[in-house]
């Protein structure tokens, strides 16, 4: 079993580095642990309702996105901009300007932060104009909390907005996350848009898939054990290759290495549900000001503005929680308060737990060198930072870096 690569993961890492070499004409082979490729990014059917394996959502300002997919496929449907958010009892609507310029009033009124608060948010907006994540990622030793300190932002508006909202994009409700990713992240929110395809997230593999030679992808095969670039699966047979490309997830790539693993995991649990009626918002999230309290960090009502998500006539929330997996009695019990005896109709559909669904960035961290020794290679977000677009730019840069020249 020879070839010139052989790929290890069929996440969007190895599905990058398989359509790259596929484009080039070199020969591979890309072996997957498990039934399906996509690695973190699935979905689910469960009673008519699509179900992404956690809370999970695109950018579209993603740098690697445009080059890569072919978009008007994938259908997007966009998260409405803005937030509602719960703080003190209350809920209070926090609109977006910058994308609808009629709620700039509303926004002005809004009791989340003070009209300096907003004015910063829309300097820092402006200042990240054409900000490129080799400018963002310079290893600084801030955390994102002191960045948004060091910018002036008051402590009300960290607390109401700021730390609820990035919580759960970094899964860190402390902020301690390295403040070049929030530098990366902040000008993609601002200026593009943050939404879903409307056959789920699995669509974005899936779309990749379509673009390998069936006859070189092996379904369950997992890799046990490397030696160079030979490597052994779970029923000793011999894998072996010119090049090696470990598309894993880093603590699996590290021991397989024999190395000590450096990456460190942020969870989180998404619990879904079928509610006959949406919770409000117009499909804005919602976020818990009060969170470090509470089950639930933030929900969103995915139909409002996905209906493919949802039977028709039905909706499907979304509820995230970050700290452990909360009972069903324990998030009824917060969702009641929230929105009345109506939750009562509500029913669990699903609950994942997912205690390893990003990798952590902390301050000062390197980026881990793509090429492990001769002839062995690594991609995956936990090279570089966590985010598709990292996973998938580190798969790409791979595959160029294997000495096979340009795509035909």
């Amino acid at each position: 079993m020879r070839t010139p690569v052989l790929i290890v993961g069929g996440g969007l890492a190895g599905l990058t580095c398989a359509v790259e070499l596929e484009r080039r004409g070199v020969e591979y082979r890309l072996l997957e642990a498990g039934s399906r490729l996509g690695g973190r990014v699935v979905t689910d059917q469960v009673e008519g309702f699509m179900l992404d394996r956690g809370f999970q959502v695109l950018l579209t300002g993603y740098p690697e996105i445009r080059r890569l997919w072919a978009m008007e496929n994938l259908r997007l449907r966009r998260v409405r901009s803005g937030a509602v958010i719960y703080r003190g009892g209350r809920w209070l609507t926090l609109p977006d300007p910058l994308r609808h310029p009629t709620e700039l009033l509303e926004a002005l009124r809004s009791p989340v932060g003070t009209w300096m608060d907003k004015l910063r948010v829309g300097f820092l907006a402006l200042g990240s104009l054409g900000n490129r994540a080799e400018s963002c990622f310079t290893g600084g030793q801030q955390t994102t909390l002191q960045y948004l300190r060091s910018c002036g932002f008051s402590t009300g508006m960290i607390e109401t907005f700021w730390r609820p909202f990035l919580a759960g994009v970094f899964l860190d409700w402390d902020l301690n996350t390295s403040a070049d990713l929030f530098r990366f992240l902040f000008p993609l929110f601002a200026w593009g848009r943050v939404a879903v395809p409307a056959g789920g997230m699995q669509q974005l593999p899936a779309q990749l898939e379509r673009r390998l030679n069936p006859g070189r992808v092996v379904f369950e095969t997992r890799v046990e054990k490397v030696e160079g670039t030979r490597c052994w699966d779970q029923n000793g047979q011999l894998w072996e290759a010119d090049q090696l490309v470990l598309a894993v997830e880093g603590s699996v790539a590290d021991q397989l290495l024999g190395l000590e693993s450096e990456v460190r995991w942020a969870g989180t649990c998404t619990s879904y549900f079928a509610a006959p009626r949406s919770i409000g918002g117009r499909g804005r999230l919602h976020l818990n000001a009060d969170g470090a309290n509470s089950c639930i960090q933030h929900l969103i009502c995915m139909s409002d503005f996905a209906p493919e998500y949802a039977p028709a006539g039905q909706h499907l929330i979304s509820v995230s929680s970050l700290f452990g997996a909360p009972s069903e009695d324990e998030l009824r019990g917060q969702l009641q308060e929230w929105f009345g005896a109506g939750v009562d109709s509500w029913r669990l559909l699903r609950q994942d737990h997912l205690p390893q669904s990003l990798p952590s960035l902390a301050p000062g961290t390197a980026p881990r060198e793509l090429k492990v020794s001769e002839g062995v290679w690594r991609c995956g977000d936990y090279t570089a930072y966590p985010s598709l677009n990292a996973a998938v730019a580190s798969g790409r840069r791979v595959a160029e870096s294997l000495g096979y020249g340009e795509p035909k």
